[in-house]
């Protein structure tokens, strides 16, 4: 499934568009203070159902033009009070061009596969010293297969819990199937937030990652990148939304963009 950027943007409009119009009134379980990094508290109650709407934005790269959005759309289930699952419709539009000869190199919008995602709660942190959530996640769109590993980490900083910090350890292992020899990449992830709550309404917050690629299994170090940038976060009702701009700091990688960008929107049923 591939369409031209121009039709890619015509849907991140519409999409972006929703998210701003959406006016929420109570916040719920699964309210996300960060966009880059999980929370323990990031699951729903027993019976619980929510809609979390994902655009990302990734552009700069050395040379040339180049831009890339993603957008998962997911519904999530609280089977129990201490355990979520949710399904993802990934997408990604991409645009880039050769700055010597100004060509086109690349111009589609393509469908990224369906993930499975899980998250357990061991610890939460509004009754311990310290939260703790285990994250697993299966992605496949028939050429590539993608895990994903996070061990999640919270802390309230005042009894009041105005002051939210996370700490997130993600691994993450793929494989491309698409050649005649399978080709393996795995990323070794780094993301920490802190966020402050300065109304029911409102909180403000800072957020950092730090991203290794690896060719093969953690074993050939191909690049690494450092981001850190704020985050707003709005959520009142049933609806909630939170955004994260991250400049990439240092030397410019192949494979990591100048900036990235990221909205999320969630509703509960």
């Amino acid at each position: 499934m591939k369409l031209k950027l121009t039709d890619y943007k015509i849907v991140g409009a519409a999409l972006l568009a929703g998210a701003a119009a959406a006016v929420p009134d109570t916040v719920y379980g699964d309210e996300r203070m960060f966009t880059y990094s999980y929370e323990a508290t990031s699951v729903l109650p027993k019976g619980g159902v929510e809609f979390e709407q994902w655009i990302t934005y990734r552009g700069g790269k050395k040379e040339g033009t180049y831009s890339r959005w993603d957008i998962r759309e997911e519904i999530e289930f609280g089977v129990t009070d201490r355990y979520t699952t949710a399904l993802y419709l990934n997408f990604r539009g991409t645009f880039q061009d050769n700055s010597t000869t100004g060509d086109v190199e690349q111009d589609e919008f393509e469908f990224k596969g369906i993930s499975s995602e899980h998250k357990f709660q061991v610890l939460n942190p509004h009754t311990q010293p310290l939260g703790f959530l285990l994250y697993g996640e299966l992605t496949t769109d028939g050429n590539e297969l993608e895990l994903e590993e996070k061990l999640i980490f919270q802390k309230f900083l005042d009894k009041d819990e105005k002051w939210n910090a996370v700490f997130n350890v993600i691994f993450e292992q793929e494989w491309e199937y698409e050649t005649a020899e399978t080709g393996e990449e795995s990323v070794l992830e780094f993301t920490t937030g802190l966020s402050y709550r300065l109304s029911p309404n409102w909180a403000v917050g800072l957020e950092a990652r730090h991203h290794r690629v690896y060719e093969g299994m953690f074993n050939n170090e191909v690049e690494n990148a450092w981001f850190a940038g704020p985050n707003v976060h709005f959520g009142t009702g049933k609806w909630w939304g939170t955004l994260t701009v991250l400049p990439q700091f240092g030397q410019e990688f192949e494979e990591h963009t100048r900036v990235e960008v990221r909205l999320l929107a969630g509703y509960n049923f």
